[in-house]
């Protein structure tokens, strides 16, 4: 094991100022996926998230022209809101909510029209809406999610419906999903699910990469404190405005408004986190070694290292193997053996 040293200011001064100019000599391809100058060949995971952020409950017709904008580009997955079309109107009877929720797996209408707009924009789409209980007690709030050919991958269910949901016959669901897709790990939650940490844990311990979160609250400043710190994408779908799309850093990269209700950002699943203790003169080492193959974003105030893998061949974890590097969450679990250690030796 390599020998730790401690960090010091003049070492994340340095640090900041190694990494200062991590943006300069990169360009664009058409579709926003990074290049080198020099023309270098580039890799990384990269995946096109959109979100349609509407109203609850639009016409098929609405949400069709909304799909069919947020396709134009040619994202990997399209998100929408929660409770984004239902087969019964808003004044019905909670009966009536419940008769005309979707028959998972078996396809409604709503799920018959979603996986046709995804069979043809080749991208999975992750949609919330109600679904019937096959044992006939009630209905679940569902995110839904179907694949590039327009078939269903799965739900995950609502696990904290609101009370007056509840009252209403919303049933809560069990526990976290997880989707393994073409492009990644994901998971989702529903609106009020954003405020209980331990569903977030959940997903945590499955190793999820991005979080779609399908909302009709917008949840403001929780969605890039949750990114910060679970460090994951966030992806959110709400009404209107204050959808956004964020990195692990919980930078907004795209934001919807009233004028704007289709966000789009190309991310780099590819990248981990790092804290800057024991790691300043390896991460420099690494930037050395791989130049633009390589991009280092400094979260100063955290004292965080966001680095992500833009080589054709090596991915982030090999590189961070190369030179030593622990991910964020290992050296605090590290930090957490230590401190036991040390409470045991004090004998009191």
């Amino acid at each position: 094991m390599a020998v730790a040293f401690k960090t010091t200011g003049i070492q994340i001064a340095l640090a900041a100022m190694f990494f200062s100019c991590i943006h300069v000599g990169w360009g664009k391809e058409p579709n926003g996926v990074p290049r080198t100058n020099d023309g270098a060949k580039i890799g990384g995971r990269w995946v096109g998230v959109s979100c349609v952020c509407h109203p609850q409950s639009a016409d098929t017709r609405e949400t069709e022209k909304l799909i069919d904008v947020a396709a134009l580009d040619k994202p990997d997955i399209i998100l929408l809101t929660e409770g984004c079309m239902q087969n019964t109107p808003r004044s019905a009877t909670p009966e009536e909510h419940n008769a005309g929720a979707e028959p998972l797996p078996a396809p409604g209408p709503i799920t018959e029209f979603l996986a046709r707009k995804a069979k043809q924009h080749r991208c999975y789409i992750i949609a919330g809406y109600w679904r019937k209980d096959p044992r006939g007690r009630g209905r679940y709030n569902s995110a839904v999610l179907i694949d590039r050919k327009g078939e269903l991958v799965g739900w995950y269910d609502k696990v904290f419906p609101t009370i007056p949901e509840m009252q209403s016959g919303v049933i809560p669901g069990r526990k976290a999903v997880v989707f393994d897709t073409d492009f990644g790990r994901i998971g989702a939650m529903i609106c009020f699910d954003l405020n209980f940490p331990e569903l977030a844990e959940q997903y945590k311990d499955e190793g999820i990469e991005l979080l779609c979160f399908l909302s009709d609250f917008r949840g403001g400043e929780m969605v890039p404190a949750l990114a910060r710190k679970h460090h994951w994408f966030i992806a959110s779908a709400v009404p209107e405005e204050d959808g956004v799309i964020v990195d692990p850093l919980g930078r907004a990269l795209a934001k919807s408004s009233h004028y704007g209700r289709v966000v789009f950002a190309r991310v780099n699943l590819d990248s981990r986190t790092a804290h800057i203790d024991f790691n300043v003169d390896r991460v420099r080492r690494m930037k050395e070694k791989y130049g633009p193959l390589v991009r280092i974003d400094t979260a100063s105030p955290e004292a965080v290292y966001f680095i992500s893998s833009l080589h054709p061949e090596r991915s982030i974890n090999d590189m961070m193997r190369e030179f030593e590097i622990e991910d964020y969450d290992a050296y605090l679990d590290r930090s957490r053996r230590e401190r036991e250690k040390a409470l045991r030796s004090d004998g009191k």
